[in-house]
């Protein structure tokens, strides 16, 4: 069973596989699901004593992170806290999104995300997105052929420059077509598994 945020995107007709099992699949962030795995699909998918015997559903997930969330005062503590999850489990991340979104949807992106650019590089813990740099000219299409998605329908670039009036922040910029996809992800319907945020050269 694909994740909710993946289930819809191909028609009743062309469900969406998932070809990896066990723990890659919980270290892949689009295809965890975290406890929200039942029985049937901890079998097939050779999850059996990898997680708590105890599922959880998604909606019960999704209340406890936002109540977790709701204790943190400080918008980029609060961004922090929900980026973690985005890195380790999209279904649930996307979940807390669409169901808040106007709460969510300025820490995602402005006025929080200016600050997320700025301290980018201090804080980078996963890479989402192709990075090009001058250094890569030439190879550009070559490169393309690293991203893992062959289906994608929706690219943002950004060149870095005059972010948010903060000046030129190079790959820094790199968080301002994650959130903005994020974005139209939880409210315009977009796959995860269909995006690409990307920087181009100077």
């Amino acid at each position: 069973t694909p994740p909710p945020h993946l289930a819809n995107y191909h028609g009743p007709s062309k469900p969406v596989l998932v070809h990896k099992s066990g723990v890659d699949l919980l270290h892949d962030p689009l295809w965890n699901k975290g406890t929200a795995f039942d029985d049937s699909e901890r079998h097939r998918l050779g999850l059996q004593g990898l997680l708590p015997a105890r599922s959880l559903s998604l909606e019960d997930q999704a209340l406890r992170i936002k109540a977790n969330m709701d204790k943190i005062s400080d918008p980029f503590a609060k961004f922090l806290f929900f980026q973690e999850l985005h890195n380790r489990n999209e279904t649930l991340y996307y979940k807390v999104l669409t169901d808040n979104i106007t709460e969510l949807a300025p820490i995602v992106y402005t006025p929080t995300v200016g600050q997320v650019c700025q301290e980018f590089g201090f804080r980078f813990a996963r890479g989402r997105g192709m990075y090009f740099s001058k250094h890569d000219r030439g190879e550009f299409a070559t490169m393309m052929y690293n991203w893992p998605a062959t289906d994608v329908h929706v690219v943002v670039v950004t060149d870095g420059s005059r972010i948010l009036g903060l000046g030129d922040l190079g790959a820094h910029g790199m968080g301002i077509p994650i959130g903005k996809l994020s974005l139209y992800c939880a409210a315009g319907g977009l796959a995860p598994n269909r995006i690409l945020p990307a920087t181009p050269p100077p």
